[in-house]
């Protein structure tokens, strides 16, 4: 899951390909769902629109299945989407930093 911010930032974070072959479902702060069309060209995509739509499924369903990827506690009382993100962001904040490859193959 991705928290995007704006409209204006959606091809900085995503692949206009990727949004055009409808690999991403979208929602809004509130929850709803968003339709988000792109044109796909050869060296640049376009944002052609973005709407109102029914969700495709219901973001709570969305942060359990994210939470579990990342073995996180169910952290999803009835509140707002945006309180979950933080919520969830919060806890992922706490963990320890993970060392990279280079950092455990050189490290003695």
């Amino acid at each position: 899951m991705r928290l995007i911010e704006s409209e204006s930032r959606i091809l900085s974070r995503l692949e206009g390909i990727d949004i055009e072959n409808g690999e991403y479902v979208f929602w809004d702060a509130n929850g709803d769902g968003v339709s988000v069309a792109v044109s796909v060209g050869t060296f640049k995509s376009k944002l052609e629109s973005v709407a109102s739509c029914p969700s495709a499924f219901p973001i709570q369903d969305a942060f359990k299945a994210y939470a579990m990827s990342l073995g996180l506690s169910e952290v999803f009382a009835e509140t707002t989407p945006m309180s979950i993100w933080l919520r969830v962001q919060a806890e992922l904040g706490q963990r320890p930093k993970k060392r990279s490859y280079l950092s455990r193959l050189f490290s003695g």
